[in-house]
């Protein structure tokens, strides 16, 4: 979203105010610096999480009419036109648009349940419920909008937009192991949950490795919770820490990604696959499994390859593959920095803020 915040802000007569629900974060700062006004309100979110989240629940849903009084002063002083959703468990802004009589817009960036494991208060029929009583959806992948468009209207604008990605994740590669003799690095980057499918990608090079690879798998994410303990121990029980390298929450993903020949994207259910994007500007060899939005980003044996999702045998295949054909690796590297470029030209603001004016 920031990207794009990025370069609708660009526009002329375009202002923005962007409500976020948690205090002062490095995104937000950096929108500040940018000119973007913003708003803190603690509102509820619609996922369920536990008894602590029912608990934080009811009281912000307490909370809540005084700060819809609050939003409604502001965009009614500023006088804001249109109210954009950027998130299907945050419905303030449908319910501010009713309010209002303004026009508003979800974007969705999530499957839910499926990558995400959320389970809407209310259940997906009161969503739905929803979004046909909104201007206008904006899907991130024609995998999201598979999901949702059975269950929407006539009449309701609906429309598949990939997102931006900034420039700067631009990071061409001078150099490329191709020699035989070196090992290959692979890395798997996200948060450390089943969905992401981690394990799939230590066993798969753990049994690459046995049929005479060297892969070194790098893992990066933050270490915790019980899925992290799972795969840990995995290593740990099959002596593995040799071949596997827990390198812990990144910020520097550029300087990080220059060191590494492969990626893996193991996701079950990727709704976008910004990794995979941003992995093929750092001309990595992307390998992902063929499902969801990961098979829109990724053209099997051109910009990089696919394998049957959850199949471990396959995986260990594709990166033999690569580990004994380094031209090829360098290839599908190449062809995949060359059609990622396009995700950092600004087309998702432009066609959003097309969307904007349509509705607005």
């Amino acid at each position: 979203m920031v990207d794009i915040i990025e370069n609708i802000i660009k526009k002329d007569g375009v202002t923005v105010y962007v409500v976020y629900p948690t205090r002062k974060e490095t995104a937000i700062n950096y929108l500040e610096k940018l000119g973007v006004k913003t708003i803190y309100l603690p509102f509820y979110k619609l996922n369920k999480i536990g008894r602590k989240g029912m608990w934080k629940y009811i009281i912000k849903k307490i909370m809540s009419p005084f700060l819809f009084f609050k939003l409604m002063q502001i965009v009614k002083r500023e006088k804001i036109s249109i109210i954009y959703s950027n998130t299907i468990v945050i419905d303030y802004g449908f319910i501010l648009s009713k309010m209002t009589k303004l026009p508003h817009i979800w974007h969705i960036r999530e499957f839910g349940k499926e990558d995400h494991g959320i389970v809407l208060r209310g259940g997906e029929k009161a969503l739905y419920r929803k979004l046909n009583e909104s201007k206008g959806i904006i899907y991130i992948s024609k995998a999201i909008k598979e999901k949702y468009s059975p269950h929407i209207k006539k009449g309701i604008l609906q429309e598949v937009i990939y997102n931006d990605i900034s420039k700067d994740f631009i990071n061409r590669k001078t150099n490329f192991n191709i020699d035989p003799d070196n090992s290959l690095k692979a890395t798997i980057i996200g948060a450390i949950q089943e969905g992401k499918g981690q394990l799939v990608a230590i066993k798969a090079v753990e049994k690459a490795n046995k049929l005479g690879a060297k892969i070194k798998l790098h893992i990066c994410g933050k270490k915790s919770g019980d899925y992290y303990k799972e795969i840990t121990n995995y290593v740990k029980d099959h002596k593995l820490s040799d071949q596997i390298y827990f390198d812990g929450f990144k910020t520097k993903m550029n300087e990080y990604r220059s060191d590494m020949d492969i990626g893996i994207v193991a996701s079950k259910s990727e709704a976008f696959g910004r990794v995979t994007v941003e992995g093929m500007l750092s001309n990595l060899a992307m390998i992902g499994a063929d499902s969801a939005a990961t098979s829109e980003l990724i053209t099997d044996n051109v910009t990089g390859l696919l394998y049957k999702n959850g199949d471990i045998d396959e995986l260990a295949e594709k990166l033999v593959y690569l580990y004994k054909d380094r031209k090829k690796m360098k290839e599908l590297a190449i062809n995949g920095f060359d059609f990622a470029k396009k995700f950092t030209e600004g087309n998702a603001a432009n066609e959003i803020y097309d969307v904007l004016t349509k509705l607005s």
